[in-house]
């Protein structure tokens, strides 16, 4: 028995429809695995820096997290080499709101070149 091209076209057609779906479920799968590894997580951003002295560096950041929770984050500077001359781990208390910003010091050894936040997480959850 032969196909006519009526019966064909169906065929692709559903084979277009099933295609289209599967993508669509796909994406919403990746989608929902990209939510959940982000949600109720600590997220930073880097807005400045200043040099202080030889032995000071201050950051300037944003923090979005869960208001009512403590945060920890690590302050890193550098010198004109890149090597690391002072690190502090500051402990940024609840906030009334997200995003919320910060200026935190950090001590160097010798005068930093820049200094930034290398991370941050919520003070009751391993992750210093």
């Amino acid at each position: 028995m032969t196909q006519t091209p009526n019966q064909r076209t169906v065929s692709t057609r559903t084979w277009w429809v099933l295609g289209v779906l599967g993508v669509l479920a796909m994406s919403a799968v990746a989608v929902w695995f990209g939510l959940s590894a982000t949600v109720g997580k600590v997220h930073w951003t880097n807005t400045g820096h200043s040099i202080t002295s030889d032995t000071e560096a201050r950051v300037m950041f944003e923090l979005v997290r869960e208001p009512e929770r403590e945060v920890t984050c690590r302050l890193q500077a550098l010198d004109e080499r890149r090597g690391t001359v002072g690190t502090a781990d500051v402990v940024v208390p609840p906030a009334d709101s997200s995003p919320s910003g910060h200026v935190e010091s950090v001590r160097t050894v010798t005068r930093a070149l820049t200094a930034y936040v290398e991370r941050c997480w919520y003070s009751d959850e391993a992750g210093g």
